[in-house]
């Protein structure tokens, strides 16, 4: 860059100068390209003679021109000028075609003449007005008329100036006029350039009314056709009224605070019109004229401006001249009668004033001088100095200067209409005020307002909705005051104006509404009020206030009510609000009395239901008016008022008991008693027992003797006597059951009757009066019945035990003395007789039948049929004997089942009645013995042995539940003696157990043992344990002797004991815990062999053990595990020597020891466990990870080690011999036969860290190790360093040694490959480094199929590849000369900067968002060669990315071409052909000549379209290698030439020959083959994880021995892994596929994402497909987006990336349809071979010819999938 700065000071120094050259016509004409607008050069003129003070203008259409130039105009330069000429002249009707016969256009206007500055601006393009008060500013207006004149001629006063073309230049030429000629008038001659028709009048008088709205001084506009004037506009304004407004209101600056409202002055506007609308261009007939006059108003805004310093600079340097310090501001709008009276004039003929006045529905146009396309979003015109774009079409709101200008201004333009509105509806509001109206004055002011409120409605403004939004809100936020508002009350504040309610309506009189005028004319603005909460619809306090103002009528009462329903069902009403709003409603009952008050609603209780108590009765005064109610259901009015509940018959009664006709009247009486008798049976309950303690009390029975009270009544049926009140109710209406339960008497009163028996002289025999109660039972009352069987009236037989001596008859009179009552008494029956019982005394000429009326009544009153079992059972336990006992036994027995079944309840039992037979001398309640005798056993005592086969009858149990056993056991558990027949007595009870009683057994000490002599509680003694603490066998039978507790009592016992849970071995838990609590104990019975084997149980179960966190702790803390450490057998000090001395001569001594976890270390190195000798664990995986989890540390953590090579490291032949072979056996050192090792303990990685591993000697090694403070130095023969800055890793080794040690080596190799190494590791990769690979082979190891060929087979194959790569490079430079040669035969295009600018194009955006670094002129010239291929976007991304296309560069300042360092794919003959970017060029052209259509690639994209092989033959083609194919191959990481199609066949290989190149051998293809094949690829595809899954390591895949060559196009870049720091997630789709975006690039990634969402969706249910083809879930495919890069998609660790922005730039379409139907097939396959490619990478890393074999193979296996899942999409392949 500092080259480029010294390059162009030189230039300007010592540069020669030109001038730049500028061709006026092309600039002219581009120009005018911006002013294609309808009438530009009228409106440019009319535009000039304002500005000049011209109050009067002509325009003069001839036909033959009045000065004809010398010489005919040359043609038009292009067809622009044509568009133009007619653009002015109006729209030309489709009827007839009018006749272009107009030459000339002269246009006239009386203003200011010309000046010297004036002339001088017409000579010169775009230098505008400098008076910043015009509206000029870019000064290109004059050049309009060159659209249609191809030389125009200027006069002005004595002045004139003539416009002349020398080529393409422009000249002018000024002179004197004629003193003949001289004229006040500037006039314009315009020759045309082609004759045009004459203006048709009505377009053109529409063009030149709106140019007139706002033009200050022009009032005058004629427009003639030769010499008739068509067109006469005469405008006239009057005075201007200031109008006035309080500044407090209003915001008068603008937000910037550019503008500053002054003043603002009004003025009523009249134009007229003549116009010959027919005029005739052929005949010049001027036809009827037609006479208009429209009226408006033009509101004038002086406004000041003040610019800060900045803004000012940065405005003048636009518009080339200053901010005006004062403008004007105009708006144009019409009240109601003004556009009223214009709307002739706007509807007549021609149209010619519809644009200038809009109606209160369309949009007013801003005015730059004249009008724009700009609508103002409302119903007014606004003319200001805004700033419009160069066409004058539009404001301009880019540039950034002017954008604030022109907002900031616009804003004056809110409030100023704000003003005015306010003005218009205060004008609105003095004649409301000012006298009484009629409707029709009052319908007019509300039209008045309607217009003015339409007129003030914004709209969405176009084509900019800047100017819309910004009048709106600067409308309404101008003011502090709310907006004013037509209402029925007059004009209001918005707030307190209301939206009709139609349901409120009927009783809302006084309240200001919008009237309906306003609501039909301004829905619009109605109902943005309502969105904004401006303006709210009547409610609740409206109805308060208006109830605070005046009482309602009944109809209003009502139709509120009707609102308060309806309100209440939509809105949660608050208790207050009710309250108050019926507090406030007064309500007057016009069928009251005069004197009746008015009573608020509040007040009131009750309605009255018409049908329940009808009219004309006497109500409370608390009752609504019937009146009102009866326009409403019960529930409404209720539901509505919320207080009132429907008087109820109890609540009516209470009032009318009180009044004075219920105490005398009869008739009165009994209209109330009917009244209350046809409710009676409706009412609840208590409401009838309230009714008739009223009515107890009352004398409301009508009688023949009078009003009586209902107790001292009878029914008419009640003939006993003659003297009694019988009911004498006229009203047929009355219940008898109402009567009769307000007391009214069915029969005589028993105690009337017991003491009037003499007076009937019935017969003393109780028998008699049962027969008469029985007769009249169904009269009698509950307390009447209670009453007799309370009484002692009945006599029982006498005894039939009485002694035959004495008189029976003395014997039985004797006995009839005493009473009984009935429930003393049992009916007569022999069975009970034979027990002793009382029977009732029934004489024996009336027979005793249970079934008659008689008995039944008697059994009513309590005589019993039956013993009743709890009677039975007292009177059986309290029997003297036991023959007596049993009686009442068997009694019960035979009556069981018809009296005993249902009701006899063996819990309810109170007295022991059961004899027992083990216990005879005791009796037992049902719950306290058992049937089954085996009971005796554990305590409990059983049946009577003649009941035991009625058990069930008396409730008994045959055996004890579960419950009671448990608590047998928990309170008296067995001793030795008696516990074989329980636990047996219990076997046979196992099955009534549930799981929860099992676990309480558990839990239970009732096994009996005897202690041990030497226990120190209880010696010798008994005591019981646990089940679980106890197992089976004997004290020698079991392996832990007495360290558990063993026991048997024999099959039976030990069936229920097993289930309560002893074991015959304690579990590995049991175990674990009692050897924590006492390992040494275990260690002295069982020796080290057999701890160490408890020690293994334990281990082995110990993934379950860890769980339990108490037992896990008690193990960490106890010294329960085996420490071994090693001691030579003499104390010598510890050296490297003597170390090895000790190898052959010294034999160790273990010592084992119990300690702690934390105690004891694992010994992963044994080197250093021989040499610091530290307490170990016993080297066992098993037990190294329970030492490990418990707190042992691996004995490597706690060394330090540091290893000093001494002496200079040198390359020596055996450092390369032993290179060699870990390169050779690398993959054989990784190599797990026997998938032993576990996958995390290899590093990842290990294979290539192997091959980049060098080997060095040194003279000498020494290792320094640290452990707990001691250090021990020792001699190795072999170590392992790494460069930290390379990360490459060296191997050293000691020189002057016969041999190498490969034990050391091994170790040292151990470090790279795992994780933690162990020395069965370290011998294994001893042996497969010293052992030779034949006997290797004889071991079992697949050294073949590891290492891909023998030593003699890579030889020959070796020579014969450079054999082949020398004839290649012969053949690709042959090729290169042929391919140059047609290349520059072809016309390329220029080479230049890569910079350099290349036009723009929808292929060049993509291609650039794709390959941001590549040559733009590149790029161009590969769109060019595919100019009409509708798919060239991704040919050449396909082309591109199979090659290395030239890179965009910096430009250069001129300087020798540094020469291009050679490179290994670049033969040295061709590298100087490097050094010029067009060699460049024509080397990535070649590049891209070639494509990839034939090979293995050609074949596998024919079977993608259904052309697949179908022989063996075709089959083997495809995998084998083709030399055709490595033609059309681009491998860029092999050579930059591409191979050339061999001539000679390739000869055949045998099965296990090698392929060419190195590659795989190549195998028969079988079925078999095939199907293993199939499985690999299928078992690698269920290895693809989650991008989320952290445990990913690389792992060496078992590879085929089937792997044929295929050269390979995926050699560059496109999949290379990009880092984790590179993306970051940012969101999940659909699918759980997770979106990850460059980070450093963040801000633009979420915007691409954001606008390409439909692309996005469409990529996820490509992939979707793409995952139920291959069997994958959708959470393993990634999607990713970056900015720049080749890389189409790539495989990380098995996890699958797709890169969003390939499939946004090559296959997305807008208007796609939906689903993969809507997908180009092209793209389901490009995206099907991608994820072919990256599953490829599965089974190996590099791209080679092992990688395109996978890839193949996958794209040939599941491509019939593909196709089956498309058809299944409905998209055929």
């Amino acid at each position: 860059m500092q080259s480029l700065k010294q390059a162009r000071e030189e230039l300007r120094a010592n540069g020669q100068e030109e001038k730049v050259e500028v061709n006026q016509r092309h600039l002219i004409d581009k120009i005018l390209a911006r002013y294609s607008a309808e009438n530009t050069i009228f409106r440019e003129l009319l535009q000039n003679s304002n500005d000049a003070g011209a109050t009067a203008v002509e325009i003069h259409f001839k036909t033959s021109p009045e000065l004809a130039p010398a010489t005919p105009p040359p043609p038009p330069p292009s067809s622009f000028f044509g568009s133009l000429v007619s653009s002015f002249v109006g729209a030309v009707t489709a009827k007839k075609q009018p006749l272009a016969n107009i030459a000339q256009v002269i246009y006239k206007n009386n203003g200011r003449p010309f000046q010297g500055e004036d002339w001088g601006r017409l000579r010169k393009i775009a230098e505008g007005n400098p008076d910043e008060t015009k509206i000029g500013f870019f000064g290109v207006g004059f050049y309009s008329l060159f659209s249609i004149c191809e030389e125009p001629f200027v006069t002005s006063d004595k002045e004139c100036m003539a416009f002349f073309w020398k080529g393409d230049q422009l000249f002018t030429k000024k002179g004197a006029v004629k003193e003949e000629d001289v004229s006040p008038w500037t006039a314009f001659f315009l020759d045309l350039r082609e004759p045009i028709e004459a203006p048709n009048a009505s377009d053109f008088g529409r063009f030149l009314a709106n140019s007139l709205a706002f033009t200050k001084n022009l009032k005058r506009v004629e427009v003639f056709v030769d010499d008739h004037r068509i067109l006469l506009f005469d405008k006239k304004a009057a005075e201007p009224r200031p109008l006035t407004f309080p500044k407090g209101v209003y915001t008068l600056t603008s937000p910037n605070g550019i503008f500053d409202l002054k003043s603002i002055s009004v003025s009523k506007v009249q134009l007229d019109l003549t116009a010959h609308l027919d005029f005739e261009n052929e005949t010049g007939k001027l036809g009827e004229a037609s006479v208009f006059t429209i009226y408006m108003r033009i509101a004038t805004a002086s406004v000041g401006v003040k610019l800060n310093a900045h803004l000012s600079k940065e405005m003048e340097r636009t518009t080339k001249k200053k901010a005006p310090p004062v403008t004007d501001f105009h708006v144009q709008f019409s009240n109601y009668d003004e556009y009223d009276s214009s709307t002739v004039a706007r509807s007549g003929k021609g149209g010619i004033f519809n644009e200038l006045i809009p109606g209160p529905k369309d949009q007013g146009k801003i005015f730059i001088g004249f009008p724009t396309h700009q609508t103002t979003g409302c119903s007014i015109h606004i003319a200001a100095h805004l700033i419009p774009t160069v066409e004058r079409e539009s404001i301009d709101f880019v540039d950034r200067s002017l954008n604030i200008w022109n907002q900031d201004l616009i804003t004056v333009g809110g409030l100023l209409s704000r003003i005015l509105f306010e003005d218009e509806m205060q004008s609105i509001a003095e004649l409301f005020s000012g006298a009484s109206l009629d409707e029709a004055a009052q319908r007019w002011l509300f039209n008045r307002a309607s217009h003015a409120l339409s007129a003030f409605t914004f709209k969405p403004s176009t084509p900019s909705s800047i100017v819309g939004r910004l009048n709106q809100m600067f409308f309404y936020k101008s003011s502090n005051r709310p907006m004013s508002m037509i209402s029925t009350q007059g004009v209001l504040p918005l707030p307190q104006v209301r939206l009709p309610d139609t349901s409120m309506l009927g009783f809302i009189k006084q309240i200001p509404i919008v009237p309906a005028e306003t609501l039909a004319t301004c829905a619009d603005l109605i109902t943005e009020l309502k969105s904004n909460n401006m303006i709210q619809t009547m409610g609740l306090q409206d109805a308060f206030v208006e109830l605070n103002k005046r009482t309602l009528t009944i109809d209003e009462v009502v139709e509120l009510l009707k609102w308060w329903r309806g309100y209440k069902k939509v809105r949660a009403v608050s208790p207050a609000d009710s309250s108050q709003l019926f507090q406030l409603l007064v309500v007057v009952d016009p069928l009251g009395a005069p004197e009746k008050l008015p009573v608020r609603m509040f007040d009131l209780k009750h309605h009255v239901n018409l049908k329940v108590i009808p009219a004309g009765m006497p109500l409370p005064d608390t009752v609504l008016s019937t009146e009102i109610s009866k326009h409403f259901s019960k529930q409404d009015l209720e539901e509505t008022t919320g207080f009132l509940t429907e008087l109820s018959i109890p609540q009516w009664l209470s009032f009318i008991i009180l009044q004075s006709d219920f105490k005398t009247n009869s008739e009165f009486v009994e209209r109330v008693m009917v009244v209350v008798s046809r409710q009676f049976s409706n009412l609840n309950k208590d409401s009838q027992a309230f009714i008739v303690s009223l009515l107890a009390q009352q004398p409301c029975i009508v009688t023949k003797q009078g009003l009586k009270l209902p107790k001292d009544s009878y029914f008419k049926s009640v003939t006993l006597f003659d003297d009694l009140p019988v009911v004498a109710f006229e009203s047929r209406n009355l219940s008898e059951v109402f009567l009769k339960t307000l007391g009214v008497r069915e029969h005589v009163d028993l105690g009337m009757v017991f003491s009037r028996l003499q007076d009937l002289k019935w017969d003393s025999d109780h028998v008699q009066l049962v027969k008469y109660l029985t007769s009249v039972q169904d009269k009698l009352t509950s307390a009447e019945i209670a009453r007799l069987k309370l009484t002692s009236v009945f006599t029982k037989e006498s005894p039939i035990t009485a002694s035959a001596s004495e008189d029976s008859s003395v014997a039985n009179a004797e006995a009839k003395k005493q009473r009984y009552k009935a429930s003393d008494l049992f009916a007569p029956n022999d069975a009970i007789r034979s027990l002793n019982l009382p029977i009732i005394d029934w004489p024996g000429k009336v027979k005793w039948r249970s079934t008659s009326d008689e008995a039944k009544f008697m059994m009513r009153l309590g005589l019993k049929v039956t013993i009743p079992w709890e009677e039975l059972i007292e009177r059986a336990a309290k029997s003297e004997t036991a023959e007596l006992r049993f009686k009442f036994l068997d009694y019960f027995i035979e009556n069981w089942k018809t009296s005993y079944a249902t009701s006899y309840d063996p819990m309810a039992v109170r007295f022991a009645f059961l004899p027992s037979e083990n216990a005879p001398e005791q009796l037992f309640r049902p719950r306290e013995l058992y049937a089954h005798p085996g009971v005796a056993v554990i305590g409990f005592s059983f049946l009577h042995k003649t009941l035991q086969s009625h058990a069930e009858k008396f409730g008994v149990r045959e055996h004890p539940n579960s419950p009671t056993l448990i608590n047998v056991l928990k309170t008296q558990p067995p001793n030795l003696e008696n516990a074989v027949a329980v636990f047996s007595y219990l076997a046979g009870r196992q099955q009534e157990f549930s799981a929860q009683d099992w676990n309480i057994v558990r839990s239970l000490k009732f096994i009996p043992i005897t202690m041990p002599k030497d226990s120190p509680s209880n010696p010798g003694g008994l005591t019981w344990i646990e089940p679980t603490k106890v197992y089976f066998g004997s004290k020698n039978s079991s392996g832990y002797q007495d360290q558990f507790i063993h026991i048997d009592f024999g099959e039976t016992s030990n069936a229920f004991l097993r289930a309560c849970g002893v074991k015959d071995e304690p579990t590995p838990q049991e175990l674990a815990e009692q050897l924590v609590r006492n390992p040494q104990s275990f260690m002295n019975q069982l020796g080290f062999a057999k701890y160490l084997q408890v020690l293994r149980t334990i281990a082995a179960n110990y993934y379950q053990l860890r769980h339990n966190r108490t037992l896990v702790a008690d193990m960490r803390k106890s010294a329960f595990l085996v420490g071994v450490r090693s001691e030579p057998s003499e104390a010598t000090e510890v050296t490297a020597d003597s170390l090895e001395k000790a190898e052959d001569e010294e034999e160790e001594k273990l010592h084992y020891q119990l300690a702690r976890a934390d105690e004891i270390y694992v010994m992963d190195d044994t080197v250093l466990g021989q040499i610091f000798t530290p307490l170990g664990c016993p080297i066992e995986t098993l037990l190294e990870d329970m030492y490990t989890d418990l707190g042992s540390q691996w004995l490597t953590s706690q060394v330090t080690e540091v290893t000093t090579p001494r002496g200079n490291t040198a390359p020596s032949e055996r450092a390369k011999r032993l290179q060699a072979l870990i390169n050779e056996r690398a993959l054989l050192l990784l190599y797990d036969g026997q998938q032993v090792r576990a996958t995390k303990d290899i590093v990842s990685g290990a294979e290539e860290t192997l091959k980049r591993m060098e080997v060095l000697e040194v003279p000498e090694i020494v290792i320094e190790r640290t452990f707990k403070g001691v250090v021990k130095t020792q001699k190795t023969t072999c170590c392992l360093m790494m460069d930290k800055w390379t990360r490459k890793y060296f191997l050293l080794i000691k020189g002057n040694e016969f041999e190498v040690d490969y034990f050391d080596v091994a170790q040292a190799l151990g470090k790279v490959i795992f994780k933690k190494g162990r020395l069965n590791d370290s011998l294994l990769l001893s042996s497969l480094l010293s052992t030779s690979l034949v006997n290797l082979k004889r071991k079992g190891f697949p050294v073949d199929r590891i290492l891909n060929l023998q030593e003699g087979k890579l030889k020959a194959a070796m020579a014969k590849k450079q054999q082949q790569e020398a004839t290649e490079r012969r053949e690709a430079e042959v090729l290169k000369k042929n391919q140059e040669a047609e290349l520059k035969a072809q016309p390329l295009p220029p080479v230049v900067n890569s910079n350099a600018a290349v036009p723009p194009s929808a292929e060049m955006a993509a291609l650039s968002s794709m390959f941001p670094n590549a040559d733009k002129t590149f790029l161009a010239a590969q769109i060019e060669a595919e100019k009409g291929n509708a798919r060239a976007v991704e040919t050449i991304s396909n082309r591109l990315l199979d090659t290395n296309y030239p890179k965009a560069k910096a430009p250069q300042p001129p300087a020798s071409p540094a020469p291009t360092p050679p490179t290994n794919n670049t033969p040295p003959a061709q590298m100087s052909k490097n050094n010029s970017a067009s060699d460049e060029l024509i080397k990535s052209a070649s590049k891209i000549a070639d494509s990839v259509k034939g090979g293995f690639l050609g074949n596998l994209w024919n079977s993608a379209k259904g052309q697949l092989p179908k022989t063996d033959d075709e089959r083997k083609s495809l995998m084998k290698p083709d030399a055709s194919s490595s033609s059309n191959s681009l491998n860029s990481s092999s050579s930059s030439t591409p191979h050339k199609q061999q001539t000679q066949q390739t000869p055949q290989m045998g099965p296990r020959d090698g392929a060419p190149g190195g590659g795989p051998p190549i195998e028969e293809i079988t079925p078999n083959y095939t199907e293993n094949l199939k499985k690999q690829l299928s078992s690698s595809i269920n290895t693809v994880k989650p991008s989320t899954d952290a445990s990913f390591r690389a792992t060496i895949p078992n590879e085929s021995d089937l792997k044929p060559e295929v050269p390979t196009r995926h050699s560059n870049a496109v999949c290379t892994p990009l880092l984790d720091s590179d993306l970051t997630l940012l969101a999940k789709l659909p699918n759980e596929i997770p979106l990850y975006v460059d980070k450093k690039v963040f801000a633009e990634a979420q915007a691409v994402v954001v606008a390409s969402q439909e692309a996005l969706l469409r990529f996820v249910d490509l992939l979707r497909l793409l995952s139920r083809v291959f069997g994958l879930e959708t959470k393993t495919l990634n999607i990713y987006w970056d900015k720049s890069g080749g890389t189409v998609a790539f495989n990380r660790g098995r996890t699958l990336f797709f890169n969003f922005r390939f499939y946004l730039g090559l296959h997305f379409r807008s208007g796609m349809r939906p689903g993969i139907v809507g997908e180009d097939i092209d793209s389901v396959y490009y995206w099907f071979m991608t994820a072919c490619h990256e599953l490829a990478h599965n089974f190996v890393a590099e791209h080679n010819s092992q990688h395109e074999f996978y890839f193949s193979s996958y794209a040939e296996t599941y491509l019939a999938k593909l196709h089956r899942a498309l058809k299944a999409e409905g998209a055929e392949p």
